[in-house]
């Protein structure tokens, strides 16, 4: 079992289709003041919409809307497919198509008119392209665009362009050897960003400048479009509320701690102002963490503008102090949801978590940009109730053995559902204990074989048998390595054949006890010559002498028999098919008269030279 205490981690970006232009436009994309009017995207429904936890997955930009030349949601990671593609050859666009010099396939568009209050404009945008790195250079690659006219612009201009010069952004300009300073690396296994975004290279944060007339209507067009071929895609991320109109606050800050003065410019001395600490001068100065706004009244409205300023890292929490139950669980240690440029723990490792074997103080210090925070968490050991209830055991005779773990504990279960400290087992199986101490627990398991005296029976003491049959006599034992099997005929196995008269025995031992038994059977052969005999003459009177008549004969293996006595005018007075059954003298349920009468018998049985033997004669009946 693992404990987990939070540490850090990246996640996968979200994106999420199906949203309409004027959603993603006056919804997501448009900051404050900037009036927007028909908004449309042109291209595959699938190649637009909107994304998110992008700062968790470091992409640079946290949320915003996505185009793409194949689908918006193939941007996620993690980056699995050197070529991700899956545009479907669709129109291209005409405007990059003449930047391209040749044909292009599966264009996405977002449109939209807008109305500046300043004459200057900005969004910030990603670049990013399953074609880096392997087709920089080759001619031609998936291209994008932002263009503008309107007012003052000739045509439409294209606004994706590197800071400080006119060169635009693409992947032959932007890449791993021209401008790298603009270029991130997506390709190389093993790195954070690799695990959660699917482009081979993306390029950094870039920001778009537009210089306008104020109060006037302009169209934008937003696009990218697959070059040549509809393989590879490539996607386009702006930052959501960061189309807006430029101030001098600055980009969000942060300070390693909360003892700094910050001066705080609106940018527009020839306008009417309003800060959120309710300054109207067109400066203000700040000494604390926060969230600042500014608002500038212009000719056609106002807007609004702000800056966030935050601890570069907030102070850390590795969880309470706590007790972990160790050999059964392990502790887990680290930040959830945050990352840091340096790791250090007290034990040395740089990781980003740590794994806690053993008891202990325990402590991390995270850096970003020079700034340090640490925490410390006590790890205790929960005191688990190690015991051992003995080596799996075999008993000779009746069993009678006490079972205890000879430690405390809070609560005992055995297997036998039982809650005291120990037990008396009293016959053999599996028995086990579970002990809990502390909120931690152990178990333990002995099995207990039992030997008791080997029992057997070969059967009957006596066995009359044919010379020419065959006996097995069987213990019935198969266990031939724990039981040794000695015959009177010097046999050593369970079971043996026998043929012949005699005196036959059998005396069984069981190895680890010394156990024995033994059994005896004496076996009588009948001749093959040997007949049967009818008696001449009984006497039933009722005086328990001589009462019966029946034919006598040795022989077991009787396979037919019929046996039937008549009077001397031939009626028959008994009959029967049973070698055991007898007449007792009577016929219908009275004696019958001292007189000479008739019997005649059949019989089969393997032991008579005949199988099939009849024989008659006469029988007296005296009083």
């Amino acid at each position: 079992m693992v404990f987990w205490a939070p540490f850090p981690s990246y996640a996968q970006l979200i994106v999420a289709e199906g949203f309409s232009a004027s959603v993603l436009v006056n919804n997501v994309l448009i900051g404050d003041g900037v009036q927007t009017r028909n908004a449309k995207f042109t291209g595959y429904d699938r190649a637009v919409g909107l994304f998110e936890n992008g700062d968790k997955s470091d992409l640079g930009i946290d949320k915003g809307i996505i185009l793409s030349s194949g689908i918006a949601v193939g941007a996620k990671g993690p980056n699995d497919d050197p070529g991700f593609t899956s545009g479907e050859g669709g129109p291209g666009h005409p405007i990059l198509e003449k930047i391209a010099g040749i044909q292009t396939l599966d264009a996405a568009e977002l449109s939209f008119e807008f109305k500046p209050q300043t004459s200057h404009v900005e969004f910030k945008y990603i670049f990013a392209s399953d074609e880096y790195k392997e087709w920089v250079d080759a001619g031609f690659n998936d291209i994008f665009g932002f263009f503008i006219s309107g007012p003052g612009i000739s045509g439409e201009q294209n606004v994706a362009l590197l800071p400080g010069n006119s060169i635009e952004v693409s992947i032959d300009n932007v890449n791993q050897k021209r401008n790298t300073q603009y270029f991130r690396d997506n390709a190389v296994l093993n790195t954070t960003l690799h695990k959660n975004i699917q482009a081979d290279g993306l390029t950094v944060v870039l920001k778009a400048s537009l210089v306008l007339q104020p109060c006037e209507w302009y169209t934008i067009k937003l696009a990218i479009t697959d070059v040549g071929d509809p393989i590879k895609d490539s996607w386009v991320f702006v930052e959501s509320k960061s189309f807006k109109h430029e101030t001098l606050l600055g980009n969000d800050t942060s300070y390693c701690d909360s003892d700094f003065v910050r001066t705080l410019k609106s940018g527009y001395e020839d306008k009417q102002v309003k800060w959120s600490t309710g300054d109207t001068s067109h400066e203000i100065v700040v000494k604390d963490y926060g969230s600042y706004w500014v608002e500038v009244f212009t000719a056609c409205g106002s807007f609004k503008d702000e800056i966030e300023i935050y601890p570069t890292v907030i102070d850390i929490d590795l969880g309470n102090d706590t007790s972990v139950c160790f050999g059964q669980s392990e502790l887990k240690l680290g930040v959830k949801d945050r990352v840091f440029d340096s790791y250090k723990w007290s034990t040395g490792d740089t990781t980003d978590y740590l794994n806690v074997s053993t008891a202990g103080v325990y402590s991390l210090t995270v850096g970003r940009n020079g700034c340090y925070v640490s925490d410390s968490i006590h790890v205790t050991d929960g005191a688990t109730p190690y015991f051992d209830l003995g080596s799996d055991t075999t008993i000779c005779g009746n069993v009678d053995l006490v079972l205890a773990p000879h430690i405390s504990g809070d609560t005992f279960q055995w297997s036998d559902g039982t809650n005291q400290s120990y037990i008396t087992a009293k016959q053999s199986g599996k028995y086990f204990l579970t002990i809990w101490r502390k909120g931690c627990w152990y178990s333990d398991t002995i099995s207990i074989r039992n030997i008791v005296e080997p029992k057997f029976d070969l059967g009957e003491e006596n066995i009359l048998l044919c010379e020419a049959s065959e006996l097995t006599f069987d213990t019935r034992l198969r266990d031939t390595i724990n039981y040794k099997f000695l015959w009177s005929t010097g046999d050593t196995s369970p079971w043996i054949q026998v043929n012949t008269g005699g005196q036959f025995s059998v005396l069984v031992t069981n190895v680890e006890c010394g156990f024995s038994a033994s059994d005896q059977v004496v076996v009588t052969m009948l001749s093959e010559g040997q007949n049967f005999y009818v008696p001449n003459s009984f006497t039933p009177n009722a005086d328990e002498l001589n009462e019966n008549f029946k034919p006598v004969f040795q022989f077991t293996d009787v396979t037919a028999y019929h046996f039937s006595i008549y009077n001397k005018w031939g009626q028959k007075i008994f009959e029967t098919s049973d070698p055991n059954e007898f007449w007792d003298g009577k016929f219908n349920g009275e004696y019958v008269k001292p007189d000479v009468y008739i019997w005649d018998c059949q019989i089969r049985s393997t032991c008579l030279p005949d199988p099939l033997q009849y024989k008659h004669g006469t029988v007296s009946v005296l009083r």
